[in-house]
């Protein structure tokens, strides 16, 4: 917002709310477990992360894959011969047949990933030292990690190389040295002692910044910044221990006090099997090879969790999961002067709670967005432009296409049929007949009330706007005496039941209780509307309805609370056409059949993407489906309808607008779609053209050019005149002020 400072000067004075802090951030992250290891990592007391490994072994780059395992221990021949495989037991793949064998793995890594030398000029050097005591595998795995980080080592030992502790496992020699090619470069100095006793330990380490000790001794009382373990038995659990030790020995040198105590890893990923068959193993460790290592690497499935991405196309589209989404939403809401890189990724979130249904855990990413829409709303970051068309269409709406009266007859009435903005837009003609049933099967009058329940101004985070239905609602229905409400449209009946203070039925509902004939006998399938998620008996209620009328329902993939947008939710329709259409495209891709709706934005959007469908009640009333409206055509059902209405039941008047003689050139009208322009804009340009007689002749194209400014937007209409009327060649919009 523009804003004068005590010298006169007009700058920019930037409005700064934070919905939430980092505390809530990474509340809301931690309950993603995209990022969570899988079992097979979790399990392994090293966490090595095979299912990398396995990616890489299955295309054959095994010096990729060992230097995965590398980085967490240079001892792969000695995990392939001894590792007690607790890796291969917790493996998803063991409950169908046998798990991963990634012992063969490690093995093929040590034979044909190359030596793993490391390269001393790249080795840090640090002035402080560090002691080791011990003639076991604890001991070396310490003297590895303290060297790799650039300290000196003096490992105190009766060993006489470090190839004796690996010969003591059972490798020979060959194997021995090749895992120990990782220590060269590393300063470790091995002191050969006969014989150590605890009372020499303080003297040893005297010259030492801190120090590590093997458990084998049974040594628990020791010296300040020397550490040890307990006892362990098997390969990986000793090398775990000794990475432990080594670190804290570290933090230690470093200065930093921390707990003697470690976080274990658990894995808390879901991972579904769906789709999976079991499989025999393929690779022996003992006698693996290149050929056998790629075809058991490639038995990994991957684990990971995607079940809120598998049916959420606005996922899919930005490449994302929730965890790394809503870190980005939450930066983009932190920018106090810049550009806002992430407002069309937010807009184009249709909140439908898809995401939060299909995770184990319950993330909730459209309650992010809608936050981030709130925020940015209120300190004025979030354009005007977004969500203007979808706003002004609402105000038309509640405005000049609204009506709201009592059944003919009735005062007070029994009950208030509210079939919802879309339902009047897209097939008038089934809002009529379904009003006409009401009214012939109930008693106790039945009023109409057309017009936008306000789920836009809710979408687009306008709760002024929002409050301001919210209350024309309420004082409509309170002057018709409170009537049980009858709703077409799930979003509607939501929408009614939590915030207008007045519950709400499905239509289905009430023709179910005083029956319905069946009309048809095909089978179809039934897309489930987002307003009617988590509402188990809605679904049900419908199914019933839609069986009643005879038909034969084929399920379809992702249904039911999982059930994916078509594309209308959170006015994507509006602000990213790409997005919504490919929503719209993947949600009627499921139905083999007929598909049929409950919701008449969705029966659009379908319709739009080329499906074959219709709404249950156009089924039910047999009204032929019109062709897909375009905006202009969705504005005049809407006061076609009302004036319908008015003259035939209540016999009062309504006069629409006259529009000059307009025809649209080849491809205009398309244009004007994509650009959200309608006709009674441009009838408003050419009007003030009349009245003006301003605009520019184009001698190229040899037509006039004119403008006329509507609210925030001007538009600009290139015409010829002719006797019958004025043909247009184009039309276009900004929101620029022509002085």
């Amino acid at each position: 917002m523009e804003q004068k400072n005590e010298h006169g000067f007009i700058g920019k004075h930037y409005l700064m709310k934070q919905a939430f802090g980092q505390e809530e951030l990474h509340e809301r992250e931690a309950v993603c477990t995209r990022d969570d290891p899988p079992a097979c990592t979790a399990s392994c007391p090293l966490h090595i992360d095979m299912r990398t490994v396995c990616s890489h072994v299955a295309k054959g780059d095994f010096k990729k894959a060992a230097g995965v395992i590398r980085t967490v221990t240079p001892f792969l021949h000695l995990l392939s011969k001894n590792c007690s495989r607790p890796c291969v037991q917790a493996c998803r793949l063991s409950e169908l047949g046998d798990g991963v064998c990634l012992p063969a793995l490690e093995r093929a890594c040590a034979l044909y990933g190359g030596s793993g030398a490391v390269n001393r000029f790249m080795l840090p050097k640090k002035s402080q030292k560090a002691a080791v005591f011990g003639d076991d595998l604890f001991a070396l795995a310490c003297c590895w990690e303290l060297g790799k980080k650039g300290y000196e080592v003096h490992w105190y030992t009766t060993c006489s190389s470090m190839n004796d502790v690996l010969s003591a496992w059972g490798l020979s020699a060959e194997e021995a040295a090749a895992d120990l090619t990782a220590f060269g470069g590393l300063r470790i100095t091995l002191e050969k002692r006969e014989e150590r006793k605890r009372e020499e330990l303080e003297e040893m380490v005297s010259g030492a910044d801190a120090g590590c000790v093997s458990p084998a001794f049974g040594w628990t009382e020791l010296p300040e910044g020397v550490y040890t373990a307990e006892r362990r038995e098997t390969v990986e659990q000793l090398l775990a221990e000794a990475k432990h030790a080594a670190f804290l020995a570290e933090r230690h040198i470093q200065g930093v006090h921390t707990g003697s105590e470690r976080e274990e890893k658990e894995s808390r990923l879901f991972v579904t099997m769906d789709g999976v068959e079991g499989s025999s193993v393929l690779a022996d460790p003992e006698h693996v090879t290149k050929e056998s290592a790629a075809a058991e690497a490639a038995r990994c499935i991957q684990c990971q969790c995607v079940e809120c991405i598998k049916g959420c196309v606005y996922l899919q589209h930005y490449r994302r999961n929730p965890r790394a989404a809503i870190r980005e939403v939450y930066n983009n809401m932190s920018i106090v002067m810049g550009n806002h890189m992430a407002n069309g990724m937010i807009n184009a979130c249709d909140e439908c709670g898809q995401c939060r249904a299909a995770c184990p855990n319950g993330f909730d990413y459209p309650d992010v967005c809608q936050i981030a829409k709130h925020t940015m709303v209120e300190t004025g970051k979030m354009p005007g432009s977004a969500h203007e068309f979808a706003l002004l269409d609402a105000r038309f709406s509640n405005g000049e296409a609204y009506l709201a009266k009592p059944e003919p007859g009735y005062e007070n009435c029994r009950y208030l049929f509210f079939p919802g903005c879309q339902a009047t837009a897209v097939s008038p003609d089934t809002v009529e007949a379904a009003y006409a049933d009401l009214r012939a099967r109930l008693d106790g009058g039945v009023g109409l009330m057309l017009g936008c329940c306000g789920a836009v101004a809710k979408w687009a985070a306008r709760e002024d706007l929002f409050q301001g239905a919210m209350e024309q609602l309420r004082e409509q229905w309170e002057r018709m005496g409170k009537p049980q409400v009858i709703c077409a449209c799930p979003t509607c009946k939501g929408i009614f039941d939590e915030y207008a203070g007045c519950s709400a039925v499905g239509i289905w509902e009430v023709l179910m209780e005083s029956g319905v004939k069946p009309v048809s006998d095909e089978t179809v399938s039934v897309h489930d509307a987002c307003g009617a998620r988590g509402d188990a008996k809605m679904q049900a209620d419908v199914r019933a309805f839609v069986e009643a009328l005879g038909c034969r329902i084929e399920e379809m993939p992702f249904e039911g609370d999982v059930s994916p947008c078509c594309g209308f939710g959170g006015l994507v329709k509006y602000t990213n056409a790409e997005v919504a259409g490919k929503k719209a495209r993947f949600a009627a891709g499921r139905a083999k059949r007929k598909l049929l709706t409950y919701c008449m934005a969705c029966r659009d959007q379908f319709s739009r993407a080329g499906a074959d469908t219709c709404h249950i009640l156009e089924l039910a009333y047999q009204v032929e489906p019109r062709p897909v409206p375009d905006l202009s055509a969705r504005r005049a059902n809407r006061l076609r309808l009302k004036q319908k209405l008015l003259s035939e039941l209540w016999k009062e008047g309504f006069e629409m607008e006259t529009m000059l003689p307009v025809t649209y050139a080849d491809g205009v009208m398309e244009q004007m779609e994509e650009r959200m322009i309608l006709k009674s804009d441009v009838d408003a340009a050419l009007k003030a053209y009349e009245a003006s007689q301003e605009a520019v002749f184009d001698e190229e194209n040899r037509w006039f050019v004119t403008c006329h400014r509507l609210g925030n937007v001007t538009f600009w209409v290139k015409f010829t005149r002719e006797e019958s009327g004025y043909t247009v060649h184009g039309a276009y919009s900004h929101r620029m002020t022509v002085e």
